[in-house]
C-alpha cells in the first residue's frame, strides 16, 4: 500500500484503522513480556505525535511513561516500523521496567536480550528517505574559526551568546565566532 501524498508534497499520516493496528500490536508485546519475564507490565500512553527522523521513541519522565510513534514515517515504512519500530520501543519499555533500580544503557545487553525474547532483530537505527515527511528545519547561524565556516543550530548559538559555553573547530583548534551579516 503506497502512502498518500498530499497536494504540499507532505505523506498522510497512517489511518485511524492502522493506528489501532499499532496499539493492538504495541499491547500484544507487552502481554508477550509479561509472560516472558513473569511480571505485570501496566499498559502505557500510546501516542502517535512524534515528528522529525524518528519513527519511534520511548520516554520516561519521573514515573510517566509513553511509548510515542511517527504516523508519518509510519506510512510511508509501515512494514518496516510495525517489525522493527514497535518491538524496539517495546523492548526499551520492558529493559526500563525489569532493570529499573539498576542504570542500564539504552541499546546495551538488557535491551538486546529483550527484543531477542520477543523474536527482533537488536537494530538501533534505521536510514529513511525523508522525503514527503514532516520535519521541523531549525535556523542556523554562520560561526567562523581559522579554516572554515560552521553552521550552528538556534540552541547552540543561544548558548554562545549566553556565555555557557565556547565552542572550537575540530581541525584547527580555534574557537568559533559569530559572522557578523
Amino acid at each position: 500500500m503506497q502512502p498518500r501524498v498530499t497536494d504540499n508534497a507532505y505523506i498522510e499520516p497512517i489511518s485511524q484503522q492502522q493506528q489501532a493496528e499499532v496499539v493492538s500490536l504495541t499491547l500484544s508485546y507487552i502481554q508477550t513480556a509479561s509472560q516472558l519475564y513473569s511480571a505485570s507490565f501496566a499498559p502505557i500512553p500510546i501516542l502517535f505525535d512524534l515528528r522529525g527522523t524518528s519513527s519511534g521513541m520511548y520516554q520516561r519522565t519521573g514515573k510517566q511513561r509513553k511509548i510515542r510513534f511517527n504516523p508519518w514515517l509510519f506510512a510511508k515504512y509501515f512494514q518496516q516500523c510495525i517489525e522493527q519500530t514497535v518491538p524496539h520501543e517495546v523492548a526499551h519499555y520492558i529493559a526500563d521496567s525489569v532493570w529499573a533500580k539498576k542504570r542500564i544503557r539504552p541499546h546495551g545487553r538488557e535491551w538486546k536480550s529483550v527484543m531477542l525474547a520477543l523474536g527482533a532483530q537488536p537494530k538501533v537505527t534505521a536510514s529513511y528517505d525523508l522525503t514527503g515527511v514532516p520535519v521541523k528545519k531549525y535556523q542556523r547561524f554562520a560561526y567562523s574559526c581559522g579554516c572554515k565556516i560552521h553552521q550552528l543550530t538556534l540552541i547552540r548559538h543561544r548558548r554562545l551568546e549566553a556565555g555557557k559555553t565556547d565552542y572550537r573547530c575540530r581541525s584547527c583548534q580555534g574557537q568559533l565566532k559569530l559572522v557578523s551579516e
